[in-house]
């Protein structure tokens, strides 16, 4: 199992803090290698401090999986203490990334709504399902997240 981080966590962008009632949108980008993602690999997104909620999300990624019948999937939730699973899954069965032009995941439920605040946390997703023809060389995943603090 590899993790990888986002471009938040390496530092080469900053994390802006939703501070009010007011909604944060932040973009989150992964740039992917040569080597296709495992499953059981974590993409870490960032941590989010205490009294900050998920409301909602939105994953982007140009085509990771060329194969005529596409397998990659991921799933999007809490990492736990040792940073190497999903204490929580938010949502499931995620796969962006499986089209020729592109395609995107929505938040389809609100599992994430039921997370405890009072905490920090760390969001990640998870490979799930691998790529059955790697084509993520060099591409972009971007997550959208829309946050409150």
């Amino acid at each position: 199992m590899a993790r990888f981080l986002s471009e938040l966590l390496t530092g080469k962008k900053p994390l802006p803090q939703p501070y009010d009632g007011s909604v944060l949108q932040l973009p989150l980008t992964f740039v992917f290698g040569t080597v296709a993602p495992a499953v059981g690999d974590i993409l870490a997104l960032l941590e989010l401090p205490p009294y900050t909620d998920l409301l909602d999300y939105d994953i982007f990624a140009a085509q990771l999986d060329s194969n005529a019948t596409p397998l990659l999937t991921f799933s999007l939730g809490q990492e736990n203490v040792a940073l190497t699973d999903l204490a929580a899954v938010y949502e499931a069965g995620l796969t962006f990334g499986r089209t020729a032009n592109g395609s995107c995941n929505r938040a389809t439920t609100a599992m994430q709504q039921l997370a405890d605040t009072t905490v920090p946390r760390k969001l990640a997703l998870k490979v799930t399902a691998a790529a059955a023809t790697w084509a993520g060389a060099g591409k972009t995943v971007t997550a959208l997240l829309m946050l409150r603090g």
